[in-house]
């Protein structure tokens, strides 16, 4: 399975390649095939990588140090402006994420409390639980984790939900989702 950031490290990884074999041609090289196919290489090696959708800052970083070839070159008005949509939507992401997981672990906490303040054997107790947990589980499983403190926040209530029944691959698979995506932003 190929993520996002993998297809984006390939094809930048490969116009790298191919700019190291175009520079490893001899200087009298200029009128031969070799120099002809490894321009050309480099040049479709180029075009890819720059379509190439970072999905981190430091990918980010990359993308435009190849786009301005080590500061080289002037970014045209193509790059410039997939340079800006990538940009803003790197910065959109985690306010994104930010803004549900806000929303939903409150809702958690509106429903958990209605639950904790029932006296026990009350009408509704059972559903209020469920609510409640139903609530937990849109938290854990569907809901990303903005920042490591809101990782750590769903691990703990993952582990709490879990202490009598089997964990859940769920939970595990989204904790697990959520552990990638914070890793990709850091680096």
């Amino acid at each position: 399975m190929s993520t996002t950031s993998e297809t984006f490290c390939a094809l930048l990884d490969a116009h790298d390649d191919a700019v190291h074999r175009f520079n490893s041609l001899p200087d009298a090289a200029d009128d031969t095939p070799e120099y002809e196919q490894a321009s050309q290489a480099m040049c479709e090696a180029s075009d890819l990588a720059d379509k190439a959708e970072p999905t981190s800052w430091p990918e980010f970083a990359r993308l435009l140090s190849h786009m301005a070839s080590g500061g080289q070159t002037g970014i045209d008005e193509d790059n410039a402006n997939r340079l800006m949509l990538h940009a803003r939507r790197l910065l959109a992401a985690p306010e994104e994420h930010r803004s549900a997981w806000i929303a939903v672990l409150a809702e958690y906490q509106r429903l958990k409390a209605i639950f904790d303040d029932m006296p026990r054997g009350t009408d509704g107790e059972d559903e209020a639980n469920e609510a409640s947990l139903d609530a937990l589980d849109t938290l854990i499983i569907n809901t990303p984790a903005p920042d490591f403190d809101a990782l750590l926040l769903k691990m703990d209530a993952a582990q709490e939900r879990c202490e009598d029944i089997p964990f859940s691959e769920e939970y595990a698979a989204a904790i697990r989702a959520d552990v990638e995506r914070l890793k990709q932003e850091v680096r």
